[in-house]
């Protein structure tokens, strides 16, 4: 049974806000903690948001690694539009302030899934979200998108949640609703996102693995190199009235 930390999604859409600073980290997490995030917790959807950083973990081969600075991921049941239409005026009205050592523009996505969830056995028993690590995989493709999204759901994400610490898989693209005000959008393709429990190493080893053996075999009309980027968590897994 999983644990009440850890929400359940009838639409999982996510904004992602990526940012950089020029205090010292430990004034920017404060700040992000218990102020900023609190403002955006009571926003229409909101389910649940974390802080990442970029990890340590060497980039798997061939990919093209990104760093776009911090990470925090606002996760929303249904449509992120009226969480962006809530920030928005937020930032308006000044009841959201973003203090002067934040470097503008940030860089921000909306996605909207386009699978289901892939939920592995050990996602069942995990009890809460605190330490779980990421593994974004960005790509495009050739063909139609059926093709493409077969092959991911019934080949590629079983293949991967045999790794190491595996909990959940699900991909999606840029959303429709429109960017917030001010921002430099993110548009790399269509996303894989894989939740892992714990540090990152034993799934890069495997997905390396298989990939070397021929095991995992990239189709044709994926077009590389892929834009990938491995996080590690900066914060816990801040739950909303409307997730607990």
């Amino acid at each position: 049974m999983v644990s009440a930390a850890v929400p359940a999604f009838g639409d999982r859409n996510l904004f992602f806000a990526w940012s950089t600073y020029t205090t010292d980290y430990g004034t920017y997490a404060k700040w992000y903690d218990e102020e900023h995030i609190p403002q955006v917790m009571d926003a229409p959807g909101m389910v649940g948001a974390q802080r990442f950083l970029i990890a340590d973990t060497k980039p798997l081969p061939g990919v093209r690694s990104l760093d776009f600075g911090h990470l925090a991921l606002y996760e929303m049941d249904g449509s992120a539009q009226g969480f962006r239409d809530e920030v928005k005026r937020k930032l308006i009205s000044g009841e959201m302030v973003l203090p002067d050592y934040m470097v503008q523009p940030f860089q921000a996505l909306f996605a909207k899934p386009v699978s289901e969830p892939f939920h592995s056995d050990l996602f069942a028993d995990v009890e809460n979200l605190d330490n779980r690590h990421l593994f974004f995989a960005w790509s495009r493709h050739t063909g139609d998108d059926a093709t493409f999204a077969k092959w991911y759901d019934e080949e590629h994400i079983p293949q991967i949640m045999s790794a190491p610490g595996m909990l959940r898989a699900q991909r999606f693209e840029v959303s429709d609703v429109k960017p917030l005000p001010g921002v430099k959008p993110v548009d790399e393709g269509h996303l894989a996102i894989y939740e892992i429990d714990g540090a990152l190493e034993g799934f890069r080893t495997e997905v390396k693995r298989q990939l070397i053996s021929g095991e995992m075999v990239l189709p044709d009309f994926m077009v590389p190199p892929f834009a990938t980027m491995f996080l590690k968590p900066a914060s816990p897994f801040f739950l909303s009235d409307r997730g607990a």
